[in-house]
């Protein structure tokens, strides 16, 4: 043990404490005389006012209250900044959850759209077929009627006669005859 001096209000005291705790005593009977004013006669009387007066120093500069466990009021701290920030989390979460049911609301407009653009071009492209397809029906009957039509000339036009051929024959090489004597006399005149 060592044995500090101290002076409060001019007066000495001599205390017993620990080597390690000489500079803290000092520090603590320091901060007393500060505080001590002589308001009466007494001595003990302006002590225990320095006394009070530190206290009260000591209690704000602590931030709690005479009595007050600084543990409590350190856990009354915490829990306020937990509040706070559980507070910030929700609106973060309410503001989060609005944004993902605009997401959800845009997705399904957009899904909509591409549904109704394929369904509109699945139609366009349906009637188009059927327009080919019936394009390709009418050139189908048209081609069938000219077909069926018989053809000037054919032999079965002008019925089952057996010369009828052999005369359009013979007349076809007399116009070839008249046409070569015709070229001819054409080309020595």
């Amino acid at each position: 043990m060592s044995k500090v001096e101290i002076s409060i209000g001019g007066r000495d005291f001599a205390f017993s404490c620990g080597p390690e705790d000489e500079a803290r005593v000092r520090s603590l009977a320091e901060s007393i005389d500060r505080h001590f004013q002589p308001v009466g006669p007494r001595f003990s009387q302006n002590l225990l006012f320095a006394c009070l007066l530190a206290a009260d120093e000591v209690f704000d500069k602590a931030g709690v209250a005479p009595g007050e466990d600084p543990e409590l009021v350190r856990t009354r701290e915490r829990l306020a900044q937990v509040e706070q920030e559980r507070d910030r989390l929700e609106a973060a979460l309410s503001s989060a959850t609005d944004a993902r049911g605009r997401l959800e609301r845009d997705i399904r407009q957009q899904r909509e759209d591409a549904a109704a653009r394929e369904a509109a071009e699945n139609k366009a492209q349906a009637e188009r077929i059927e327009t080919l397809e019936a394009r390709c029906a009418d050139l189908q009957r048209r081609l069938e009627d000219a077909q069926s039509h018989e053809l000037p000339f054919a032999a079965p036009a002008y019925g089952d006669d057996p010369d009828l051929l052999p005369a359009l024959e013979r007349f076809a090489s007399l116009l070839e005859s008249c046409a070569d004597k015709l070229e001819g006399r054409t080309a020595n005149a």
